[in-house]
């Protein structure tokens, strides 16, 4: 069973709507919050969700309520986590200014994970935008109803989000000092 019919509705168990969207939200989550640990408890905190209320979302799109729900559960995980004492490898490695492992299968593009750095560095819902347009491949009007905001504020994030990932990318690498600039002392 494929995602496109779990988004059209052609499930008819809630163990084939698992089956069917297990891949595409655990990816989702995990490059939500770069934690496959706390992806995969969004996820299943979102299947929790799904299945109490699956007699009235069986006949919808129940994946589109699981991605809405643990794109909210990331954003206020990050929120949570800025409070929270290190304890994580995760946050003992961000603290020490070591790059901790990439997702799996890695975010493409940029050498040596800039883009997957890049990506880490942006706010949430900036960061919840991009995975929901170019890795979910939804609309404007998908990502708006799935963060809960506006059109124009899908946008605005977007366009924030773009530019401050071309500029982390096009970023000019630190220049050699020159012979004359004193560097040696004479």
């Amino acid at each position: 069973m494929s995602t496109q019919e779990v988004r059209g509705g052609d499930v008819t168990t809630f163990e084939e709507f698992v089956t069917a969207s297990a891949g595409s939200l655990l990816r989702t989550a995990v490059f939500l919050v770069y934690d496959r640990h706390v992806a995969e408890d969004l996820v299943q905190l979102a299947y929790e969700r799904v299945a109490r209320r699956w007699r009235r979302l069986a006949s919808g799109n129940p994946e589109a309520y699981a991605r809405k729900i643990i794109v909210n559960l990331a954003i206020d995980e990050r929120k949570r986590r800025r409070d929270l004492p290190v304890g994580s490898v995760t946050e003992v490695e961000r603290l020490a200014g070591t790059a901790p492992a990439g997702p799996p299968g890695g975010v493409p593009g940029g050498a040596d994970g800039e883009l997957d750095e890049a990506l880490r560095a942006l706010p949430p819902k900036q960061r919840a935008v991009l995975v929901l347009r170019y890795w979910c491949d939804l609309s404007e009007q998908e990502i708006a109803e799935t963060l809960g905001i506006s059109r124009g504020t899908v946008k605005s994030h977007a366009a924030r989000a773009m530019a401050a990932l071309r500029e982390h990318m096009t970023a000019e690498e630190p220049r050699p000092a020159a012979e004359g600039d004193g560097a040696h002392g004479r």
